[in-house]
Order: structure tokens, then sequence, then C-alpha cells
């Protein structure tokens, strides 16, 4: 009498056995020990961010923009996406004293031409387009006097584009001649070159939706200077080339959707 419990019993446990075999294998890529447990997820969301940012290592140069990105975020730390950058720029005061001191295009004494370097770390970033991504494994919170928590991720970026730059030269004239130059006829070119960026930052989080973030970021591109050129005639010497730098300090605001 005491066969048929048995055998249910014994067909319920086969039973569960099947179900749980058939039911298909998921795999959740690890989260990161820094990300764990964050108040505001961001994981399969769009995020759009402006920042207004300025030039802080280019003494010849005033350049001040925007950079305004559109980025997804797969996971919690890690978001990628298109980054557009538009500066103001110009040259600096320190470019005006340069140019009013320059020595004379040719020789007083006997009428030669004088010879000399281009100054170069003149080039001016004017507005370009990069693929940029972003990596936050660090997630944290902080407690003010009042109690408020304050949560704040860092991160590193990185992005390749390219960008339209202003190349006016500080001492080289456009016109041939022997008096000093005049306003206006400074060797000026404008190109679309490779541009390379990185940086690293901090947001801060207002909600689920708004954040502000600090950032840093240094863009990389090719650049050009002329090299024992005849002061007096425009398009000689020879053309060094080099990578520019120009470092960036940046605040901004972000939505999440």
């Amino acid at each position: 009498m005491r066969r048929i419990p048995i055998f249910l019993l014994f067909a319920a446990i086969c039973t569960s056995a099947l179900t749980a075999r058939a039911e298909p294998a998921t795999y959740t890529p690890p989260i990161p020990a820094g990300v764990q447990g964050k108040l505001y997820r961001m994981s399969n969301r769009w995020e759009v961010g402006a920042s207004f940012v300025a030039a802080v290592n280019t003494p010849l140069v005033d350049q001040y923009g925007a950079v305004v990105s559109v980025t997804y975020h797969p996971n919690e730390w890690a978001d990628f996406g298109v980054e557009m950058v538009a500066n103001r720029t110009s040259l600096s005061s320190v470019s005006s004293q340069i140019r009013s001191g320059l020595p004379p295009r040719s020789n007083a004494l006997n009428g030669r031409p004088n010879t000399g370097d281009e100054i170069s770390n003149v080039e001016q970033l004017r507005h370009g387009a990069l693929v940029v991504g972003r990596l936050a494994p660090i997630y944290g919170k902080v407690n003010l006097a009042s109690e408020l928590a304050v949560h704040f991720q860092a991160f590193v970026l990185g992005g390749v584009g390219a960008a339209a730059f202003r190349h006016e030269s500080l001492n080289l004239c456009a016109s041939p001649g022997t008096s000093a130059c005049s306003a206006g006829d400074f060797q000026t070119t404008t190109a679309v070159r490779p541009l390379g960026e990185a940086g690293a930052g901090m947001r801060v989080y207002l909600g689920q939706r708004w954040s502000l973030h600090g950032e840093f970021r240094g863009f990389i591109f090719p650049a050009t200077s002329i090299q024992n050129a005849d002061l007096t005639q425009p398009d000689t010497g020879a053309t060094r080339k080099f990578l520019g730098f120009i470092a960036t300090l940046g605040i901004g605001v972000s939505a999440i959707f």
C-alpha cells in the first residue's frame, strides 16, 4: 500500500529535474565591484550631455567653446557614442605682443633677406566630430554635514575623429616685401585633420535623470611649422611636422533617458 506514495514522490522529483534542465542558461557579464549597489541605474539608457570647455595650455591662442555628446549605456560602467566640438578661437594678447616686436624682414646694412623659423603651437581647433567611449568603474557616495548623500562616479574617456583647424602664422607674412607685415597679412590656412582625445572626469548625480560632470580632456592632432624661411618671401623654408596637443577643462550637465 506504501508503493503508490513512494512512486508519486519519485515522479515529482524527476519532473522537477527535467523542468530545471529545460530552462535556458543565461549569462550576465560581471559587474565591477566599484559600481555594485548603485542607487541610480544607467544600463540600457541613452545620455545627452553638454559641456562648456576652455583651453588651458595655449598661451598664444584663446579657445573656448562647447562639447555636445549622445551616448548609449549597455551596462552600469561603460557607454559609447558621438561628440560634436565647437570652439570660438582667436590669437591671444600674448600673440599681439609678439607681433609688435618682430625683427626686421631684411638686413638694414646690406639689404639681404633675413631667415627665421615660424613660431609654432598656434593651431586653432574650430569644430569637429568624434566617436567616443567612456569607462566608469568607480562609484561612491559621500554624506555632507546635513546628512545629504551625494552620489558620484569617476570615468575615463577616449575618442577618435576629425576637426577643422585654422593656422594663422604669428611671424610669416602672406605678401612679399621687406617692410613689416600689415594687419591681416599673415600666412593663414584652414584644413581638416585627424583628431584624437583622452581624458578623465567625475559625474555627480542630481537624481535618476540629471547629473553634473567636470572633466579634463587632451586633444592630439598633426601640426606643422616652417623652418629656415625667407622672411621676405612667403611659401619658403622647410615644413616641420609634429604632434599638437591642446588641453581643456570643462563642466557640464547630462540627461539620462
